[in-house]
């Protein structure tokens, strides 16, 4: 769906990118697509596909599930108002249930990549071994939560979107008058997040700042399926300064654990001196470059949006 189509609908574009993000979703934390709906398997044959490991497959899910609740709360006078506070809570839970198990990954992987060159064989070993016992740990959690009724629930709402998704009168206007206005209330919010982060830049208010440009970005995504580059360009420049507050996030969690660790078992606190030092540098890193990076943000909104 490009500019220059006939004139979608709010709606009509709102529901795409929905469904396919409920699709994203079903495929990755599912596993499994409806046999006897021909469109859907059509779509995720040239669109959303299940991942190849476990990793990719609960960030996908995860991923889903954000840009299924942003969407919801940038064009909220689009839907349903109960409906949609329903399904962004579901999310929201579920999204945390898989938080824990998506870190731990994270955790593991930089572990993996980086313990070898800090820390001796016979030390790391039994860190690797707290780590695995966690990762199943919160494998199982997820798993009691997958076969609940909770989830099930959710489960039903993906289906839905796909299908139908409960709009108000306001879905029928012109995708390209009533989106791009929606989306003012995100830019709205990253304002008011920067502002706080340029008086404290402490890493909560950072990570505030993240949150609220993650909004931003997918409002920008798919009001871009309308309004074209310079909606594509201001969803690129959110990306870049997510993606480093993302690298910062990991690394604060990864320094937390670490540190946790080294509290709970003091045998283990020499063995991850090395690996802390690396992690607080990785952090220190990705706190620079953050307002020069807001400012890309702002100037490609102005010069969309004026």
């Amino acid at each position: 769906m490009t500019a220059g189509s006939t004139r979608p609908t709010t709606g009509m574009v709102l529901h795409q990118v929905l469904a396919l993000s409920a699709l994203n979703f079903l495929l990755n934390d599912e596993g499994t697509i409806e046999a006897d709906n021909p469109a859907r398997i059509e779509v995720a044959t040239g669109g959303p596909r299940r991942r190849s490991t476990e990793t990719e497959r609960v960030h996908q899910s995860r991923v889903a599930l954000r840009r299924i609740r942003s969407n919801l709360r940038t064009f909220r006078l689009v839907v349903d108002p109960a409906w949609s506070t329903y399904l962004r809570a579901e999310s929201a839970w579920y999204g945390e249930c898989l938080g824990e198990l998506r870190d731990l990954f994270v955790l593991r992987d930089m572990l993996s990549i980086n313990g070898p060159l800090l820390v001796e064989e016979r030390d790391l070993e039994p860190i690797l071994t707290i780590v695995s016992r966690s990762i199943s740990g919160a494998q199982t959690r997820v798993a009691e939560a997958r076969g609940g009724d909770r989830h099930a629930g959710l489960v039903e709402q993906m289906n839905l979107l796909w299908d139908s998704p409960q709009f108000t009168d306001k879905a029928e206007k012109p995708a390209g008058k009533l989106m791009p206005t929606l989306v003012l209330r995100s830019w709205r919010d990253v304002r008011g997040a920067a502002r706080t982060a340029k008086k404290q830049p402490t890493d909560q208010n950072l990570h505030k700042l993240r949150i609220r440009s993650k909004g931003l970005r997918y409002g920008c995504e798919t009001v871009a399926l309308v309004a074209g580059d310079p909606a594509r360009r201001t969803t690129r420049a959110t990306e870049v300064l997510q993606g480093k507050l993302g690298d910062l996030h990991d690394a604060c969690a990864s320094v937390e654990w670490l540190e946790a660790l080294a509290e709970d078992h003091p045998e283990l606190a020499r063995s991850t001196e090395g690996l802390l030092v690396v992690q607080k540098a990785t952090a220190a890193v990705a706190r620079r470059g953050w307002k020069k990076d807001l400012k890309e943000i702002e100037r490609r909104w102005h010069k969309w949006q004026g």
